[in-house]
C-alpha cells in the first residue's frame, strides 16, 4: 500500500516544491518514493531533477508517466499552483496526508486559516490535513510563534518548522538535495526536512 502525501497552497513562495523534492529524498530512506510534479506550468520538480549531476535516491515523473512508477511505498505529490477549490477538496479525501505550506507573517497566516476554514465549510476530510510553518527565519522563535498561532485559530499545524536557509536554494541549482550541499547550514537544513520526515510517518 503507497502512502501518499500531497503538498499544496493557494499562495506562492513559500517553499512548496523545496519541501517536497527534500521530503522525497527524506523518504526514499524509508522506503521507495516516486515524487509526482503536477505543476505543468512551473514544473519546479522535474527541472530541479533534470540539473542532478548523479541518480536521485528517488523517482520524479508526471501524471502520464506515473503507471510506470508503481509499486512505491511513498509518493510525494506537488500540486500545481492555487488548485481550484474542488481539487482541494479531493485531495483531502484521496490522499493519506495534505500539508499546507505557510509563511511565518501574519499575512500568510490569516490566509492559510481563511483556507482552512472555506475545506471546513465545504466539507473537506481535514483530519488528514495539517499547515506547515515553513521558509521561517533561521534564528529566533518566529517559526514557532506562527505555528502556535495557527494553531490557536484552529489548524491542525505540523510541530515541525522548516526553516528559510540559503542551501535549499543552492541544492535547487544544483540538482541535489539539501543535504549534499557544501554548506555550513546545510546540516541544520536538512534536520528540519528529516524531522518532518520522522513525524509524518511516525
Amino acid at each position: 500500500m503507497t502512502y501518499t502525501i500531497a503538498l499544496t497552497s493557494e499562495k506562492g513562495g513559500v517553499g512548496k516544491s523545496t519541501v517536497a523534492f527534500n521530503l522525497a529524498g527524506a523518504l526514499a530512506r524509508r522506503g521507495r518514493t516516486v515524487l509526482l510534479d503536477e505543476d505543468a506550468r512551473v514544473r519546479s520538480c522535474l527541472l530541479w531533477a533534470a540539473a542532478a549531476p548523479h541518480p536521485l535516491p528517488f523517482s520524479v515523473t508526471d501524471r502520464a508517466a506515473l503507471p510506470n512508477h508503481t509499486g512505491a511505498h511513498y509518493l510525494v505529490v506537488d500540486t500545481e499552483g492555487r488548485p481550484p477549490l474542488q481539487d482541494l477538496l479531493a485531495l483531502t479525501r484521496s490522499m493519506n496526508l495534505l500539508l499546507l505550506p505557510c509563511g511565518p507573517s501574519g499575512m500568510e497566516i490569516r490566509s492559510t486559516v481563511a483556507l482552512w476554514q472555506t475545506l471546513h465549510a465545504h466539507g473537506a476530510d481535514l483530519t488528514r490535513t495539517r499547515a506547515l510553518i515553513s521558509k521561517a527565519p533561521p534564528v529566533g522563535g518566529v517559526g514557532r510563534q506562527a505555528r502556535d498561532a495557527l494553531r490557536g485559530m484552529g489548524v491542525t499545524t505540523c510541530d515541525t518548522v522548516i526553516r528559510a536557509y540559503t542551501a535549499h536554494q543552492k541544492a535547487n541549482e544544483q540538482g541535489v538535495l539539501t543535504r549534499d550541499i557544501h554548506d555550513t547550514r546545510a546540516h541544520a537544513a536538512w534536520t528540519d526536512i528529516e524531522t518532518l520526515a520522522e513525524e509524518i510517518t511516525a
